[in-house]
């Protein structure tokens, strides 16, 4: 298994929309990416050259992203994702999210989803409860985000490319 650095940093305050980036998220996110990226289920942020969202009115295009990965033939040099997380309480703020379905659910998806980024993408940039592995990657680097209270971890995954496969 090959090493990895793991960093932890404070979420900070999310005072908008509920599944926004906090201020410390999208600084980190910007030090990061450059113009050439894609940002899958961006909601409310504002972060990469296309961003799809089911419905915010931030998204440079509104769509499924079902249906976006089926059809986009461009190459990014980073694709970001936040996409909804196994949200098990009925919340009032989850009524904000166009969809709050998790990846971790759809297994067609989220085939479809990996095929995706193995054939368009050098890196990754994924939050979420969980630190996914996609076949062809290594992961550069996690940063476990610390939300305090009794609330649930994220983590941020970096994964870049390190072998092109013939799928």
């Amino acid at each position: 298994m090959r090493k990895f650095e793991v960093e932890a940093i404070g979420m900070g305050t999310n005072n908008g929309y509920a599944g926004a980036f906090t201020m410390p998220i999208q600084f980190l996110i910007k030090s990061l990416v450059n113009e050439n990226t894609l940002h899958l289920f961006s909601g409310s942020s504002l972060i990469g050259q296309e961003r799809v969202d089911i419905e915010h009115p931030n998204a440079t295009l509104t769509c499924d992203i079902r249906q976006f990965v089926d059809n986009d033939e461009r190459q990014w040099d980073w694709i970001v994702l936040d996409p909804p997380y196994a949200i098990i309480r009925a919340d009032s703020k989850l009524k904000t999210y166009g969809e709050a379905k998790a990846i971790s659910s759809d297994v067609v998806f989220r085939r479809k989803l990996k095929h995706f980024l193995q054939t368009h993408t050098q890196n990754i940039l994924w939050l979420d409860f969980c630190a996914p592995s996609i076949k062809g990657f290594y992961r550069k680097k996690l940063w476990l985000v610390l939300p305090g209270g009794f609330h649930t971890v994220r983590v941020l995954s970096w994964l870049q490319k390190e072998m092109n496969l013939l799928l």
